[in-house]
């Protein structure tokens, strides 16, 4: 297993540049220097975003740094969203004001593109979505540069939700500096019409960037909660319901991961689900069709992994039916779980089962995602011969824990 590939392979290589012993890192972190040994060994995983968060904050780095793998942007399945991403760049640089001679798509047409690129990142097939995301882009600030009248809020609402867009298919893929551009962009666009919908969307994309970085998880949870509280007594339309209740499970994961309890949260989010049967027709475009009683639960299983509850998943894994999902993203998300729940019992048979039906729901999500890389390499260095020559060797290599 020498071409293994794992989380502590790179935090025992910068702590080594950075001329930093275990012992060290142990004291910085809170950690003990035994555990520090056993994942820069691959004998324990790094399955935890808080630890995750500590290691990278104490060597000084990125989560990404900790995780990413260079050969993902050369993969062919997604080389059409990274390949994108320079153009994204420029046009959120320059707020679209670039050389483009193409007549802009309708308001309509956009926002009707909108949706269709909401579809496409919630079953995350970020290779189709990645071409569509700047022209898109472009065209939405040219109507915001020539609304006039009545049109002009509907073009910033319509700025307001693709930047939302855009800001959170760019954190899915770990351009978190470009990402929190667009959010800004969003939150512009929000501030910019009053919209309840878009403002909460907005401060959930930046809760979800923030979540990222080490040190920023007190602001996330300020973004989160103190943007609830403002817009709760106008929360009216099932839009803003959504968005709202969005906001509510943003704030339990980021409760969970500091170590606090994400209860409240998930409770108010809950009563918000409840509400959308009977919540009018939304007017903003601005929406998150993902919100709902099942999606709540699945935020439930991932808090309580978080705080390291595998038997609380895998109670709460059989009262939810992966079909009553919203797409294929949420879909996924329950399998990866789930798999990490059945790997933290040390079930690795069941573990591997779902995740192999995560990565069918998802296959670009899930083969990039480091909980699952971060499992199946523990899982190849640890599970029978059996297994590892088989399903779960194949898709070591998928993930690129193992060279193909």
């Amino acid at each position: 297993m020498d071409a293994d590939r794992f989380i502590g392979q790179k935090v025992r290589e910068i702590r080594a540049r950075r001329g930093i012993s275990q012992q060290v890192l142990a004291d910085r972190t809170g950690l003990s220097r035994g555990a520090i040994a056993k994942y820069e060994n691959g004998e324990r995983p790094i399955d935890s975003r808080r630890i995750l968060l500590a290691l990278a904050a104490a060597l000084g780095v990125t989560i990404g740094d900790l995780t990413g793998h260079e050969q993902d942007k050369l993969d062919p399945s997604t080389a059409g969203f990274h390949a994108a991403v320079p153009e994204l760049e420029t046009v959120l640089w320059s707020r679209g004001n670039i050389t483009d001679l193409a007549p802009p798509h309708t308001l309509d047409e956009l926002a009707a593109l909108a949706r269709t690129a909401t579809e496409l990142r919630n079953d995350c097939d970020y290779a189709t979505l990645g071409p569509l995301l700047a022209p898109m882009l472009t065209d939405a600030y040219r109507h915001v540069r020539g609304a006039a009248g009545g049109h002009a809020e509907r073009a910033w609402d319509v700025l307001a939700t693709v930047t939302y867009g855009v800001a959170s298919a760019l954190r899915a893929r770990g351009y978190y500096a470009l990402a929190w551009t667009a959010a800004q962009e969003s939150e512009r666009a929000a501030t910019h019409i009053g919209g309840v919908a878009p403002i909460a969307a907005a401060a959930f994309a930046q809760g979800q960037i923030m979540l990222s970085r080490p040190g920023a998880l007190p602001a996330a949870l300020a973004t989160t909660t103190e943007t609830a509280e403002k817009i709760a007594a106008d929360v009216r339309t099932v839009g803003e319901v959504e968005t709202f209740g969005m906001l509510h499970l943003q704030g339990s994961i980021v409760e969970a991961t500091l170590g606090g309890d994400p209860e409240p949260h998930l409770t108010e989010a809950a009563e918000q689900a409840a509400r959308l049967a009977d919540a009018r027709s939304s007017t903003s475009v601005a929406r998150n069709e993902s919100f709902g009683p099942a999606n709540v639960t699945l935020w439930r299983m991932s808090a309580a992994m978080e705080r390291r509850e595998p038997g609380q998943v895998l109670a709460l894994a059989p009262t939810l039916s992966p079909v009553d999902l919203p797409n294929d993203g949420r879909r996924a998300q329950y399998f990866v779980e789930t798999g990490r729940a059945y790997a933290m019992k040390k079930n690795y048979r069941d573990s591997l089962y779902a995740l192999l039906r995560a990565e069918h729901a998802a296959p670009q999500h899930v083969r990039t995602m480091a909980p699952v890389r971060e499992l199946v390499g523990h899982m190849m260095r640890s599970a029978r011969r059996d297994l590892t020559t088989g399903d779960l060797g194949r898709l070591a290599q998928r993930v690129g824990v193992v060279p193909t």
